[in-house]
């Protein structure tokens, strides 16, 4: 499949996204979390303590949270002239405990196979109404990512 192509795929699961059978969102969701969120910046932990941006220079992204406990999530980095560009797409259902932190995905439909049917969780040390940052302690890359977003709408 060529890459327009699954863009085109991811767009239009995002936008059946309520028909699909899945879980709300948890009763204490605060009002700030559903949105659409723009990618700032994922900076990475490996396991002796260095840090790396995954993603590179000028990278772009979008998150988005629907009321009803779904989300959509693309982002792409920079492009290695060896590899092509960097991109994670993936999409599913999400609940969020306001009194611990935990963010809870689901991936209904992601770009890397693994990660379907996954159940993963963030935990969120920053929710405000224009900036959202969570740690990811187990990413696909084997690191622990700390990723900052900014409110779009």
């Amino acid at each position: 499949m060529e890459r327009r192509d699954f863009m085109a795929l991811l767009g239009s699961a995002a936008t059946m996204m309520p028909s699909i059978g899945a879980t709300t969102a948890s009763a204490g969701a605060p009002d700030r979390l559903p949105g659409t969120w723009s990618f700032v910046s994922s900076l990475n932990t490996r396991k002796d303590g260095s840090v790396v941006d995954r993603w590179g220079a000028n990278p772009r992204g979008m998150l988005m949270f629907d009321g009803a406990g779904h989300f959509s999530q693309i982002i792409t980095g920079s492009e290695s002239r060896l590899f092509g560009a960097k991109t994670f797409a993936g999409f599913g259902t999400y609940t969020f405990d306001r009194v611990s932190g935990a963010l809870t995905m689901t991936f209904t439909g992601c770009s890397i196979g693994r990660v379907v049917g996954q159940v993963q969780e963030r935990k969120i040390v920053l929710l405000t109404a224009q900036e959202l940052k969570y740690v990811n302690p187990a990413t696909t890359s084997d690191t622990i990512a700390e990723v900052l977003w900014k409110r779009l709408a």
